[in-house]
């Protein structure tokens, strides 16, 4: 796969409504937990507590379903267009561009109709409160859980290649908030509380990149914030939507895949969130590596220290803070590793390089030179 250039970044979190602000806040380790009207035992037989999450107070207050991911994925899409400088660009250029919206399928099975309302529903309610004039024919919904944004970005940059489009808009919006969700993760004892100090802490976010080829990012002097070298996608066979315990066979093969020879590896972005499972998983594929590739050297960042379990927004977020540590030059002399892995078993993996920086110098004008 040809090198491909991301030239626009947007992101919403609780720690920051924008991609500049939630940037420093992941860096700097912060997080902002706060109690949700959702009960969990508070010890052994003496009563309820709310459980802490990571809840987009201020954004999603009131929201459920539908409106709530909307929210989110508006405020993400119009962070990209307002970091990018893309507000001037004609309809033209949105119409060259597919959009691809990254879900985690409905986590209760009794409600399962509802993945197809957001597939209905969701991107062209995107497209028309962001303004973007983006055709329906390029506008898709991928299910792929944890892995949903790298999975998108692996069929974007085919697409860009095999000239089927001229950009890609990936954006990667999930929520753990909502009633449904957090009865179902109750009742599968994932949450961590007080008794169960080993679990996962619900979160919501939202994050865009925006990906073309590095011929047209620099024919229209776009800034450009990192190329996207290699992104390789793979099926677990046990799976922990099953109960199974994964081995990480297939992330240690996808990340092998994408690791460059000859260059440092200086950073790793992954998706470990507090669940015994992803640790074994994590600890067994660095085993499957070590042979060939020693990762020990590199930084490793765990954006659900800050955020909570994002879901289907964990590998977009990673990719735009990834993104924005190269641009910054805040990771120099070597790439980074973003890895993802869905509960139903689906594996990704990319390495993101620092641009050149004539090529990507900032401007002004937000997105020329």
């Amino acid at each position: 796969m040809a090198p491909l250039a991301m030239t626009g970044l947007g992101m919403v979190t609780t720690v920051g409504h924008d991609l500049v602000t939630a940037y420093g806040a992941l860096r700097c380790g912060m997080a902002r937990p706060w109690p949700v009207e959702f009960e969990v035992p508070a010890d052994a037989g003496n009563g309820n507590v709310p459980l802490t999450a990571h809840p987009l107070r201020g954004i999603t207050d009131g929201f459920q379903g539908l409106g709530r991911y909307l929210r989110m994925g508006l405020h993400a899409l119009e962070d990209l267009l307002h970091q990018g400088g893309l507000r001037q660009e004609p309809a033209r250029f949105w119409q060259g561009t597919g959009l691809y919206v990254g879900l985690s399928r409905t986590r209760n099975r009794e409600i399962d109709f509802y993945d197809d309302i957001l597939q209905e529903q969701l991107p062209a309610r995107l497209v028309a409160e962001a303004g973007l004039a983006i055709p329906e024919n390029r506008r898709q919904v991928v299910f792929r859980g944890h892995a949903a944004a790298l999975w998108a970005l692996r069929e974007a940059s085919t697409a860009i290649e095999q000239g089927h489009l001229e950009r890609a808009l990936v954006l990667g919006v999930d929520s753990l908030l909502e009633s449904d969700t957090l009865a179902f993760l109750a009742a599968t004892r994932r949450l961590k509380m007080t008794i169960k100090p080993r679990g996962l802490v619900p979160g919501e976010a939202a994050a865009a990149i925006l990906l073309e080829s590095l011929r047209g990012a620099r024919s229209r002097e776009a800034a450009i914030r990192c190329t996207v070298e290699a992104t390789e996608t793979g099926q677990e066979q046990a799976t922990r939507a099953s109960g199974a315990r994964s081995a990480g066979a297939a992330l240690s093969e996808v990340i092998a895949r994408v690791l460059p020879r000859e260059r440092p590896l200086q950073a790793i972005y992954g998706d470990l969130n507090g669940e015994d499972s992803r640790a074994d998983e994590w600890a067994h594929t660095l085993v499957r590596l070590s042979e060939e590739h020693d990762l020990s050297a590199a930084a490793q960042h765990w954006p659900a220290v800050s955020l909570g379990d994002t879901g289907a927004a964990s590998g977009a977020v990673a990719l735009a803070a990834g993104a924005h540590a190269l641009w910054r030059r805040h990771v120099s002399g070597g790439d980074i590793l973003v890895w993802s892995s869905a509960d139903s078993g689906e594996v990704a993996a990319t390495i993101l390089r620092g641009a050149d920086p004539l090529a990507s110098a900032p401007t002004p004008q937000g997105g020329r030179r």
